[in-house]
């Protein structure tokens, strides 16, 4: 009798058994570790952060689909939507066995059996929800070929800069159709830059020079850092910073936990489609193209020339400037991170692994939202990748209580 008492008990744990993290998360990781893996490379910013959203939104569907279910239920849902998800986006890439492998690591975890009644169901419910998201977003834009043709080589205007391509990246991304059903982008457009001749815009061509260099000797060893610390992909950065604020407090609560990713990562496309957007309204040159003009082009006759000018950051990225993605991606996830977070105070440690120069790992504490967001605006510029244009004497405000060694 006891033995049978125990062997139901075992049973019932069994039956009730789950992964004790955030199933969400974890894929939301697993995504970014594919997309940065050997076989992907990695990808532009405005399709980095597409893929990352068809991923969420795939399981945002399969969360309010099963969300009357069991948390196993409701855990393998989601990681089948996920899986399948990530296969039809890197389809022909040969990534099939990495997605694989980050199926099968958490299955066990998950505990609920591909055989039963209840994980068929589960499974198939998760299939359903990659299925849709892929049906609807297969006519978005992203996969149309768009022309881009270089304007002259006047002043302000893109050029192919030093270790690029010859063309600037993915055109098409301006005309995708945004997330969650947002509407017309370019409501969002951006005034354009400073005019050439304006004090504006020789002030950010003078600080960026002086401050972004490879070999700057006016750039503090902190802001050196603030350019290394930020250089990695703003989507797998901010979902990563992401994840130190929210920790594990969704584990149980996979709806809200799908919605919450799902919202974070619809902003980070939704922001990159607008940028692009402005980006190819005004085709600005990059720090590199201006400084790199031999003839004196300053209205005030001041010569910034100067042909073997390096950037922090290097190579340029292969897209216009004017508006900073980078930028634009930070606004856009600390304002999701601001509601989800009930204001803008955190306390969140988190580390960058630099592999440019040799740098290695950096580690920064940040207690504020909106001071991380203008960080990573600012590295930027730190970079030499792009200009402050406006207001480049702020770039120097006080620091103290935001980082950590």
């Amino acid at each position: 009798m006891r033995a049978s008492v125990l062997l139901s008990a075992l049973a019932a744990a069994a039956a009730n058994a789950a992964y004790p993290g955030d199933i969400v998360n974890y894929w939301v990781e697993q995504t970014s570790l594919l997309v940065n893996g050997t076989v992907i490379g990695g990808l532009q910013s405005p399709p980095s952060a597409w893929y990352v959203a068809v991923v969420t939104g795939a399981i945002y569907e399969a969360a309010v689909k099963s969300k009357k279910e069991s948390l196993a239920y409701q855990q393998l849902a989601v990681s089948h939507a996920a899986h399948n998800a990530i296969v039809w986006v890197f389809h022909g890439t040969r990534n099939y066995n990495g997605a694989d492998a980050s199926l099968r690591a958490v299955l066990p975890a998950i505990g609920l059996a591909a055989n039963t009644t209840e994980g068929k169901s589960a499974i198939e419910t998760g299939r359903k929800a990659a299925k849709k998201v892929a049906l609807a977003r297969a006519d978005d834009g992203i996969n149309n070929y768009v022309a881009y043709t270089h304007g002259p080589k006047e002043l302000g205007v893109y050029q192919a800069t030093p270790g690029g391509n010859p063309f600037p990246d993915v055109p098409q991304a301006q005309f995708i159709r945004p997330f969650g059903g947002f509407g017309d982008i370019t409501r969002f457009r951006s005034p354009p830059p400073p005019p050439i001749t304006s004090k504006d815009y020789e002030e950010a061509v003078i600080y960026v020079k002086e401050y972004g260099g490879l070999n700057s000797t006016a750039r503090t060893a902190y802001d050196t850092d603030t350019a290394y610390f930020w250089r990695e992909s703003s989507i797998t950065g901010w979902n990563r910073f992401a994840s130190v604020i929210i920790g594990n407090k969704f584990a149980t609560k996979v709806v809200e936990s799908a919605k919450f990713w799902a919202q974070l990562n619809f902003a980070l496309a939704n922001a990159g489609i607008a940028s692009w957007d402005v980006k190819y309204t005004y085709d600005a040159w990059r720090p590199i193209t201006a400084l790199h003009r031999t003839d004196i082009w300053l209205p005030s006759g001041l010569n910034v020339s100067d042909p073997s000018w390096t950037p922090l950051l290097r190579p340029t990225p292969s897209h216009q400037d004017y508006v900073s993605t980078h930028s634009t991606f930070g606004g856009a996830a600390a304002a999701v991170l601001r509601v989800w977070n009930g204001g803008d105070e955190i306390d969140a440690t988190w580390s960058s692994n630099v592999t440019i120069d040799n740098r290695g790992v950096i580690t920064r504490r940040f207690t504020s939202l909106k001071f991380a967001a203008e960080e990573n605006s600012r590295s930027r510029v730190f970079g030499g990748v792009s200009s402050c244009f406006l207001h480049c004497r702020v770039l120097h405000r006080g620091k103290k209580g935001h980082n950590a060694n």
